[in-house]
């Protein structure tokens, strides 16, 4: 069985984990695959100049063409990580009038505007790639529900390789310092300073407290703050930063936008050993409720008190981590869900040419 995969780029997180971490698996289950990104691994700096625009019109105009040119290969399938382009799906159409097996998948409120507000482009150009697309995949139930086929949907969420995202060897304390984690695009900024007051409040009354940020930028309001640090996100060193975490943080505004989310962040966390701590919002308590691996948020108050609780208990940071650990191995790891994707490329190429 042969496949060619599309996906946004190197460093992108849907890129990296529902696409490239995979491909070897699908390898040894005899899935011989092609895969081409839209942005390469100079996104992360370009992106920030003023050929960022260019850029991405450049990269994406190349993963439409060659999307259309790979409908003329005779792969059994064709595997689309989101579309091209969010404004339109006529690429992604054409490809399936020349090879109608086509999958595709997506992990987020694509057919949203960037503020979270109803976008008819996008909205007509996510719902006509529901409709020709011979499979479709998602990343938690809510998107299912809005992909409208659920004839040909299959719920798979976002994971983690296991074996390489783990705890680690025991850390040696040398002091009480506890760290307080959050890792994120700076897109993702706005829902850190969501709850900047409780933050502030929680690191006013413990002492031994920090914040720890780790991203593609800085946060401007936490520069100079004594007992907040901020990392560079790097492929190299994201898992060791994850394992320095002693609590992480999953906030979310309860929003369309927000609902589309598949808690990855928690799920990253889990796999290292990390407790967690996320607003009661769409995957986040799916993903998290009754799993013992952390504490659920309602309001903004209720950040300062999980935050308490987490900071002041070492047995319960102890206790709560090894809970996630075992919750990410039995249900969010690559390992799981390899067999629920050999299943959906085995009935797509099955299809009638």
């Amino acid at each position: 069985m042969r496949g060619v995969f599309f996906s946004t780029g190197t460093h992108i997180p849907s890129s990296r984990y529902r696409v490239s971490q995979f491909l070897d698996h699908f390898e040894r289950r005899g899935v011989q695959w092609s895969h081409h990104v839209g942005y390469g691994p100079e996104y992360n700096e370009v992106v920030k100049t003023r050929w960022g625009a260019p850029y991405k019109l450049m990269c994406r105009s190349r993963r439409a063409l060659l999307e259309v040119l790979a409908s003329d290969s005779g792969a059994d399938f064709l595997f689309f990580q989101r579309k091209a382009f969010r404004e339109l799906s006529l690429p992604e159409e054409l490809a399936s009038r020349r090879n109608g097996r086509v999958i595709f998948d997506f992990d987020d409120s694509i057919f949203l505007g960037p503020d979270g507000g109803v976008h008819p482009m996008r909205q007509r150009a996510f719902d006509k790639m529901c409709e020709f697309s011979a499979h479709i995949i998602c990343g938690n139930s809510w998107l299912a529900e809005r992909a409208g086929a659920p004839h040909k949907t299959t719920v798979i969420p976002t994971v983690v390789d296991t074996d390489l995202w783990d705890p680690g060897p025991a850390r040696e304390r040398f002091s009480d310092e506890v760290t307080i984690g959050w890792m994120g695009t700076a897109s993702s900024f706005a829902l850190v300073r969501s709850f900047i007051p409780a933050l502030e409040d929680v690191l006013a009354a413990h002492p031994n407290a920090r914040l720890h940020l780790v991203s593609n930028a800085r946060a401007s309001e936490f520069e100079g703050h004594p007992q907040v640090v901020q990392t560079r996100w790097s492929a190299e060193t994201e898992v060791d930063l994850l394992r320095s975490f002693d609590i992480g943080l999953m906030p979310l505004e309860d929003t369309l936008l927000t609902r589309g989310k598949c808690g990855f962040k928690m799920i990253l966390y889990m796999a290292v050993g990390c407790p967690v701590i996320a607003s009661a919002v769409g995957a986040n308590v799916e993903i998290l409720q009754g799993s013992g691996a952390g504490l659920l948020v309602e309001d903004a108050s209720g950040w300062a008190d999980a935050l308490g609780q987490l900071i002041a208990s070492e047995a319960d940071r102890q206790r709560m981590g090894e809970a996630a650990r075992a919750h990410a191995v039995a249900n969010y790891s690559v390992s799981s869900v390899v067999d629920a994707y050999m299943e959906v490329f085995e009935r797509v190429a099955g299809r009638p040419r």
